[in-house]
């Protein structure tokens, strides 16, 4: 992120203002307003230098799948989303970790 670069330091990613996790989301009711970031971020990640994204896990939602799948490229069907869901919120629970996007293509048939 632009502040680690201009200070020359390495911050943790969940570093509150300055982390590069602030402004990457797991949550499903997140993910929901992803299109409207003023509802969901303190303030616009451009103006630390930051990415936005969605990552996904046990705390998915419908409309992560939906991003991610756009994201990646591949052609999730609106009818398989809540299975795939399902899918994802299984991996991240019995890896207690995020799922990959290798993971998720698996996972979506594409891998």
């Amino acid at each position: 992120m632009l502040v680690q670069q201009r200070a020359g330091t390495p911050l943790p990613s969940w570093k509150a203002v300055t982390g590069d996790a602030l402004f990457t989301r797991e949550s499903g009711a997140v993910a929901a307003q992803f299109h409207d970031p003023p509802a969901i971020e303190p303030y616009s990640s451009e103006l630390v230098g930051a990415d936005r994204g969605i990552v996904l896990g046990k705390k998915s939602g419908i409309d992560s799948i939906a991003i991610a799948a756009e994201r990646l490229g591949l052609d999730v069907p609106e009818e398989r989303r809540a299975e795939l869901l399902a899918a994802v919120k299984k991996l991240g629970t019995e890896k207690r970790g995020l799922v990959t996007d290798a993971e998720f293509g698996k996972l979506a048939g594409n891998g």
